[in-house]
C-alpha cells in the first residue's frame, strides 16, 4: 500500500503521484498518518470522542493546512478537516466512521480481507510488557493492593479519631 506524503490520502499501489494533490507517493508504514475521511468542522466532536473511546489516536487537519482545535472548528464550522490516524488503526477507525455514518462501505480503501503484515497484532498489554519488561497485570494488582491498604488505613483512622473524641462509645 502507498499513500501521499503531502495530503496523507491512500493511493493506488501502482500510482506514481497522488491523484488529489499531485504529491509524492511513499510506502505506508504502521506509524504513517493516513486520511480516513474528510468531515466538516462542526462534525469533528461527533467523530473524535468515539475514536478516542476505543483507543484510536487521531488528529484533524484542515485541508488548507491549519491544525484542528476547538476554536478553529467553531469558527470554520463549514470548512473541511481530514481525519488522520496511524495506518495500523485505519481499519478500526474506518469501522467506527462506518458505524457513525461518515463513510459508506464502498469508500473502503484497504480491503478487509487484505493481509497487512505491517499491521500490529500485539495487544496493549503485550506492547506494555515489551516496552517496560514487566506484565501490565502485575502493576494493576500492585495498585489495587495499595488502594485497599489506603482505604483500610482511612477507615481505621476515622474509627480511631471517633473513639478518641467520644469516650462514651463502646
Amino acid at each position: 500500500m502507498k499513500y501521499c506524503s503531502s495530503c496523507k490520502h491512500i493511493v493506488n499501489s501502482d500510482a506514481q503521484q497522488c491523484d488529489l494533490c499531485s504529491g509524492a507517493v511513499a510506502d505506508i508504514s504502521p506509524e504513517s498518518a493516513v486520511c480516513v475521511v474528510t468531515v466538516k468542522g462542526r462534525m469533528i466532536s461527533l467523530l473524535e470522542n468515539p475514536l478516542k473511546d476505543v483507543g484510536i489516536p487521531c488528529s484533524f487537519v484542515k485541508t488548507e493546512g491549519d491544525v484542528y482545535n476547538e476554536l478553529n472548528a467553531k469558527v470554520n464550522a463549514e470548512s473541511d478537516f481530514d481525519l488522520l490516524v496511524p495506518f495500523e488503526y485505519y481499519r478500526k477507525a474506518f469501522d467506527v466512521c462506518l458505524g457513525l455514518g461518515f463513510v459508506s462501505p464502498e469508500d473502503r480503501l484497504v480491503p478487509e480481507s487484505e493481509d497487512t503484515s505491517s499491521a500490529p497484532t500485539q495487544t496493549y498489554e503485550e506492547k506494555f510488557e515489551q516496552k517496560n519488561g514487566v506484565k501490565h497485570r502485575t502493576w494493576q494488582m500492585i495498585w489495587m493492593i495499595l488502594f485497599i491498604i489506603a482505604a483500610c488505613l482511612v477507615i481505621w483512622g476515622i474509627d480511631f479519631v471517633a473513639h478518641y473524641f467520644n469516650p462514651y462509645l463502646t
